[in-house]
C-alpha cells in the first residue's frame, strides 16, 4: 500500500514536471517558428514622390521592374505596393512623362513596411530629341527595323500597337545599317492579343534587322477583354507565349523536365555561321560535333544565392521539337532551334525562369527574335506540369561552376543518337511520296492566307477540327475513321502528316506541327482519307495529310 501511493505520488510529481515541460517547449516552437512564419508574408513598400523642388507629384506610376505589380501616385505624392513573399529583392522604379526615371533596390522586409522617398529631375533632354525627331527619307525604313526589333517576329506581333510613336526619334548609321532608338516618354505598347499594355522606360536600343540590343524598365498593366470569349482566347495566348520561350526553357531546364516540354539540347564545337547550305543533324552527332546533353549536366543549384546557374564550356544548341521549321539548316531536323552562348561560362536565373545574371548571354536564332509580342511579366503564374520530376543537382556556391563546367560532356556512340527517341523524325519513316494518292486537293488561294492552317483544314471533305478548351489544343481527325467502340477516352485517331515528304504520327507530333504553320508557308495540300495502308500501313490508318511547303 505504502509502495502504491509512493509510486502515485512519484507520478504526479513526475507528470507536472513534464507538463511544465512540454509548455516551455511549446512556448519555444513557437517562438522559432514565429520567425519562420513572417519569411513566408508578403511586404510592403510605401514612400512619396517629389519634384527636384520638394513639391509632391501626383499620378506617378511607381512598379516593381518586369512585373504586373505598380500602382500611381495619390494628390500628395503617396504611394503603397503589397510585395508577394516570393520576392526577396525588388527594383522600384518610379516614373513621370518629362522627367527621369529613378530606380531603387529594395530588400524584402517582412515584418515592417518598407519606407521609400523618390526625388524626380527634370529631363533636359527633351528638347533636343524633339528638334530632331522629324522624319526624313529614310523613315520608314527605321521605323520598319524598329517595329520588328521591338515586338518580334510572333503573329502576335500584328494585334501589338506603339501608342505613342511620335515620341521616339530613330537615327541610322549607314554604314552599318543598325537603327538606334530614344524616347522622349515611356513607350507605350498595346499588346490585344496577350492582354498587356507595356509601359517601356527604353535606355538603349540598337538593332541591324537580324540582331536587337535593347535596355530599359517595364511594367505590364492587365489588360484583359471585357467579353468572356476573347479574355480566354487572351489567356491562353499567353500560356501559347510562355510555351514557345527562351524563359520555358530555363524552367523546364531547372526542373529537369526538357522532354516533356519538347526540347532537345546539344553543345556544338562548330557553330551554326560555318554553315552555307542544309546539313543532316545526326552526320554532326556521328561526326562528334554536336554532343547530346541532359539538364542536369549543364545546370545546378546554388543553395547560397538561390538561383540556378546555366553552365557550358560549348555553345548549347536547342530544338523546340513540336514547332516546325522550313527554314531549318538541319535537313533531318525541321524544328525551330536557337543557339545559347555563355561567353563566360555561366549564368543565373531564377525559378520562374527570369535572368539576375546574363553574364554576356547572346542568344541567336529563335528565341533571338522573342519581341514585346510574346513578353509576360515575372508575376506571370506558370503554367501547371504535372509530370514527374528530378530537380538537378545543388551547389553551395557560385565558385563551384568553374568545377562544374569543367566535367567531361557525355558520350555517345556513333549509333545510339537521339533522332531515334518516339516522336522525332525517324529516318526509316521516309517515304516516297509517289506511293500517295490523295482523295482530296484543296486549293490555297491568296484570300486564305487572313486565316490559320486550321480554318484551313476545315474545307477538306469529312476531316474535322476542333478546338479543345480543356487541353489547350486542336485535335484533327477524319470523321469514321478507326471506329471502336471498346477504343478508351485516351485513344487518339489524330490524322497523320507528310511535311515535304517526311512522315509524321500521332497528335503529340502532328498537331505543333499544323500549329506552327502559316498559310503563306504552303505551296500545297491534299488528303488521303483512307490512308494508304501498302505504304504506311497502321500509321496511316487514321486518314493522311500532305502538305508541301513554299521552301
Amino acid at each position: 500500500m505504502f509502495y502504491s501511493r509512493l509510486r502515485q505520488s512519484f507520478c504526479a510529481s513526475a507528470g507536472g514536471a513534464c507538463g511544465r515541460l512540454l509548455h516551455c517547449f511549446c512556448v519555444l516552437l513557437l517562438f522559432l517558428a514565429s520567425p519562420c512564419r513572417s519569411q513566408d508574408q508578403n511586404w510592403q513598400i510605401a514612400g512619396t514622390v517629389y519634384d527636384e523642388a520638394g513639391k509632391a507629384l501626383p499620378s506617378v506610376t511607381v512598379y516593381l521592374n518586369n512585373t504586373s505589380l505598380g500602382t500611381s501616385t495619390d494628390k500628395a505624392g503617396n504611394f503603397r505596393i503589397n510585395v508577394p513573399a516570393r520576392y526577396k529583392k525588388a527594383e522600384l522604379v518610379a516614373s513621370f512623362v518629362g522627367y527621369k526615371p529613378e530606380v531603387k533596390l529594395l530588400q524584402a522586409t517582412p515584418d515592417r513596411t518598407a519606407n521609400v522617398v523618390f526625388k524626380l529631375d527634370l529631363n533636359n533632354t527633351i528638347r533636343e530629341v524633339i528638334i530632331k525627331g522629324k522624319r526624313d527619307k529614310h523613315w520608314r525604313r527605321k521605323w520598319r527595323i524598329f517595329n520588328n526589333g521591338l515586338l518580334g517576329d510572333s503573329p502576335f506581333a500584328r494585334q501589338c500597337t506603339i501608342l505613342n510613336p511620335e515620341s521616339i526619334t530613330l537615327g541610322l548609321d549607314e554604314a552599318t545599317g543598325r537603327v538606334t532608338a530614344t524616347s522622349t516618354e515611356p513607350v507605350l505598347i498595346e499588346n490585344l492579343a496577350l492582354g498587356y499594355r507595356i509601359r517601356f522606360h527604353m535606355n538603349k536600343f540598337e538593332s541591324d534587322g537580324k540582331k536587337t540590343f535593347l535596355s530599359g524598365y517595364k511594367f505590364f498593366e492587365s489588360l484583359l477583354a471585357d467579353n468572356p470569349e476573347k479574355q480566354q482566347k487572351q489567356l491562353r495566348n499567353r500560356d501559347i507565349a510562355f510555351k514557345d520561350s527562351f524563359r520555358n526553357f530555363l524552367v523546364a531546364l531547372s526542373k529537369n523536365n526538357l522532354e516533356a516540354n519538347g526540347i532537345e539540347m546539344f553543345t556544338m564545337k562548330t557553330t551554326r555561321e560555318f554553315y552555307l547550305t542544309k546539313i543532316p543533324l545526326e552526320r554532326e552527332v556521328i561526326n562528334g560535333n554536336f554532343t547530346p546533353v541532359t539538364a542536369d549536366s549543364v545546370c545546378v543549384f546554388d543553395k547560397t544565392r538561390g538561383n540556378f546557374i546555366l553552365h557550358s564550356r560549348y555553345p548549347l544548341l536547342v530544338f523546340q521539337r513540336r514547332l516546325y521549321n522550313s527554314a531549318s539548316v538541319f535537313s533531318d531536323y525541321p524544328f525551330k532551334y536557337s543557339q545559347i552562348v555563355l561567353p563566360n561560362a555561366y549564368c543565373l536565373f531564377t525559378d520562374n525562369g527570369w535572368l539576375v545574371t546574363p553574364n554576356g548571354i547572346t542568344i541567336h536564332d529563335a528565341w533571338a527574335r522573342e519581341g514585346f509580342a510574346e513578353m509576360l511579366p515575372i508575376d506571370h503564374p506558370l503554367p501547371g506540369d504535372d509530370t514527374p520530376q528530378t530537380p538537378v543537382a545543388s551547389i553551395q556556391n557560385t565558385r563551384q561552376v568553374k568545377e562544374t563546367a569543367d566535367l567531361k560532356l557525355p558520350t555517345i556512340e556513333s549509333q545510339q543518337t537521339l533522332l531515334d527517341k518516339e516522336g522525332l523524325l525517324q529516318p526509316a519513316a521516309k517515304q516516297d511520296d509517289g506511293l500517295v494518292k490523295p482523295d482530296y486537293v484543296l486549293s490555297v488561294s491568296e484570300s486564305d492566307n487572313s486565316g490559320s492552317v486550321f480554318d484551313l483544314l476545315k474545307r477538306i471533305p469529312g476531316l474535322r477540327v476542333t478546338f479543345d478548351g480543356a487541353s489547350n489544343t486542336y485535335k484533327v481527325h477524319f470523321t469514321e475513321n478507326n471506329t471502336n467502340i471498346n477504343a478508351s477516352g485516351s485513344f487518339d485517331n489524330t490524322v497523320a502528316l507528310m511535311l515535304d515528304k517526311v512522315f509524321y504520327s500521332g497528335a503529340e507530333t502532328v498537331v505543333p506541327i499544323l500549329n506552327s504553320l502559316t498559310v503563306r508557308d504552303i505551296k500545297s495540300i491534299s488528303a488521303v482519307r483512307y490512308g494508304n495502308s501498302a505504304a504506311f500501313g497502321a500509321r496511316g490508318s487514321n486518314g493522311i495529310l500532305v502538305i508541301t511547303t513554299n521552301k
